[in-house]
């Protein structure tokens, strides 16, 4: 019997380790599942107010009232409506659109991709900015409007006549980038936008 002294004791402390042990793990794990559900939770507002900047900005494409002259090369960087190569008021144009032009073929599309280059969401000159922070944001999205060239107002058409505007109307592309509750969490959101109302 004296070999058997202490031998409860040590077997009392493998089992106190063991649970502590698992303890800690499970501290550590409902940690981590909370730090999870924060991120899932911020980026899930990112995303909303991404989409509500998205149509914010549609309506606004919808609305401004764009003449030709604003999309062609030479136009007035003055105007509040003019699309140029370097995304003034966050209004972007890579191609080329002569004011000589005749005819919606003589539009072409650049390669440039403006959304790409972070200098531009940082130049408050060269996007635009949701106008109402909703609750719980960080900062108010921003918005750039790239003018696409032009596409067929209705696709029925079986041949547009590539020299009367009145068949065709003109293409954006909108890029919003957005922020959830932390400035950690950014989403960037891109639609497509035919102008129905040139």
């Amino acid at each position: 019997m004296s070999t058997q002294k202490g031998s409860v004791l040590i077997v009392s402390l493998v089992f106190l380790l063991i649970l502590t042990l698992v303890g800690i793990s499970a501290m550590n794990m409902s940690s981590l599942e909370e730090r999870m559900a924060g991120n899932f939770k911020d980026h899930q507002m990112a995303f909303q107010i991404a989409e509500a900047a998205l149509v914010e900005a549609e309506g606004e494409v919808e609305n401004a009232g764009y003449e030709m002259t604003d999309f062609f090369d030479d136009c007035s960087v003055t105007s509040n409506t003019c699309f140029d190569k370097n995304c003034a008021k966050g209004l972007c144009s890579s191609g080329a659109f002569p004011s000589s032009s005749d005819a919606v073929s003589s539009c072409t599309l650049g390669d440039s991709k403006p959304w790409q280059n972070w200098a531009n969401w940082n130049d408050t000159n060269k996007h635009k900015e949701q106008q109402t922070v909703l609750p719980g944001a960080a900062a108010k999205a921003k918005y750039m409007v790239e003018f696409r060239c032009f596409i067929v107002k209705d696709p029925s058409t079986e041949s547009p006549d590539p020299k009367n505007f009145v068949e065709w109307s003109p293409h954006f592309r909108i890029t919003v980038l957005a922020k959830g509750g932390t400035e950690d969490s950014q989403v960037m959101l891109q639609s497509t936008y035919k102008l129905t109302n040139f």
